[in-house]
């Protein structure tokens, strides 16, 4: 008997606060997609695996100095680009919990 009040209790405590989270979320708000953080990381160790190559290439004397240096400003801008984009992205995040 008491473990069939517990179960009950429970669902009934369960059931509140569906009920509460149903009622604060704003349904009509549009979804917000986040950036695809692993696409960004995967696609920066691809840039580095290509500045790796490069230089190993350029030590060998296959390719000019000019190549490997607009890469490497190539790379030095896409990476800033994606640390900003994901910086943004989190501190925007933790601004809207704060408040």
């Amino acid at each position: 008997m008491a473990l069939s009040l517990i179960f009950v209790l429970i669902c009934c405590w369960l059931f509140w606060n569906a009920l509460k989270f149903y009622r604060h979320m704003n349904w009509n708000e549009p979804a917000e997609s986040s950036p695809d953080f692993k696409a960004m990381r995967k696609k920066e160790a691809e840039l580095v695996h290509i500045q790796e190559v490069l230089e190993s290439a350029h030590k060998e004397g296959k390719i000019s100095d000019a190549l490997v240096h607009e890469f490497n400003q190539f790379y030095e801008r896409e990476a800033a680009e994606l640390k900003a984009e994901e910086s943004l992205w989190k501190s925007r995040h933790h601004k809207s919990d704060n408040t």
